[in-house]
Order: structure tokens, then C-alpha cells, then sequence
């Protein structure tokens, strides 16, 4: 069992250091935090490329439920990163796609794909229970809001 718990643990580790990786090469490793910190600055003042992506977040998530079941006890690890950051991330190319001029002809698709994952996202979010859980989405609300706002009236018609 002690064997089996490393393995697992070292895979979430590498999952966590893919996520990582595709957001700064995508992004830049300054990027994402500098964004992350410019939505909570502004929440607080006013109170208040995607395949890949997909193909990782598709693939952690059947990891996780094939995972998850073997793990025994109160030796869970903690995946919240892993979620947190995943999610980041796809939503930061979704949305960078969608205001991309070059990927006009795939706008439709793009939006789709953007409103089911906002769609999931939110849907999730509102059946956390947890305080600390809940908190470590905050993040990604900003993030969803921020660039929902900042895409044009006209697209969003």
C-alpha cells in the first residue's frame, strides 16, 4: 500500500508540474500570477492553446476517478492545486482564443467549448461545501468575470 500511495502521489506532483508548464509556456510564469493578482486588486476595489489542455484536463480527470478509488483512508492528497490550476488555465486560452483575430473561423467552436467549461465551472462551484475549498476558487471567479468582461458587447450578443 506504502508503494502504491508514493506512485500515486508522485503522479499528482507531475500532473501539477504539466499544468504548470503548459500555463508558462503559454503565458509566460510572470503572466498568470500578474493576472491573477491585477483581478483580485480589482475585485477588491470594486468590492465585489486549448487542445492540449483539454486533452490534459480530460485525461487527469479520468486519472483522478480511477485514482481516487484505490486510495484508503485519510491519506487522500490534497488535488485542490491541481484543480484550481488546470481550470486556470484552460479558461485563460479559451478566453485568449476567443478575442484572437486569427481564430475567427473557429470563434463558434471556441465559444462553445468556453461556455460549457464557464457552464461546469460554475455548476461545481456552487455544490463546494468547504470554506477552504470555495476560497481556493476565488481566483478562478475573478478570472471568469474579469474576462467575461472584458469581451466585447458585440461578441457577446
Amino acid at each position: 500500500d506504502q508503494k502504491l500511495f508514493a506512485g500515486l502521489l508522485i503522479k499528482c506532483v507531475v500532473q501539477l508540474e504539466l499544468i504548470q508548464t503548459i500555463d508558462n509556456i503559454v503565458f509566460y510564469p510572470a503572466t498568470s500570477k500578474k493576472e491573477d493578482a491585477e483581478h483580485m486588486a480589482a475585485a477588491q476595489t470594486r468590492k465585489c492553446y486549448c487542445s492540449l489542455v483539454e486533452v490534459l484536463l480530460i485525461n487527469f480527470a479520468s486519472w483522478l476517478v480511477a485514482t481516487n478509488v484505490r486510495f484508503k483512508g485519510k491519506s487522500k492528497p490534497n488535488l485542490l492545486k491541481q484543480e484550481t490550476s488546470s481550470l486556470a488555465c484552460c479558461l485563460r486560452i479559451l478566453f485568449r482564443m476567443y478575442v484572437d483575430e486569427n481564430r475567427r473561423d473557429s470563434w463558434d467552436a471556441i465559444q462553445q467549448r468556453l461556455l460549457s467549461v464557464c457552464s461546469e465551472a460554475l455548476a461545481y462551484f456552487i455544490t463546494v461545501n468547504s470554506e477552504s475549498h470555495r476560497e481556493a476558487w476565488t481566483n478562478l471567479l475573478l478570472l471568469l468575470l474579469t474576462k467575461t468582461l472584458k469581451i466585447s458587447d458585440e461578441k457577446v450578443r
